[in-house]
């Protein structure tokens, strides 16, 4: 059975005794603004080159290998994307 809107207060917040002990604090206090700027690049890259060496190996039908080349052109084309929005980014 449904409560009627308004009947209770949300409760948005933590504990009190949490609250005390447990500041608020954000990622960007501490230096790291959310970008790991080359790093995802390479690991991106390198992840491409793994799922087209894994075709490489015997596989029952195509099916397997339609996925794995599927998935790392997806993955290129994720990549090739945000080379293309960093590139531009500054135009904004």
């Amino acid at each position: 059975m449904p409560l009627k809107p308004g009947s209770e207060a949300a409760d948005t917040g933590s504990p009190a005794d949490y609250a005390a002990h447990h500041p608020t604090e954000h990622p960007s206090d501490w230096g790291w603004h959310g970008e790991w700027g080359v790093l995802t690049q390479i690991a991106g890259w390198i992840t491409v080159f793994v799922l087209l060496a894994m075709t490489t190996s015997t596989h029952y039908n195509m099916a397997g290998t339609v996925s794995l080349v599927s998935s790392a052109a997806l993955v290129a084309g994720g990549l090739i994307w945000d080379i293309r929005a960093r590139k531009n980014a500054w135009r904004r």
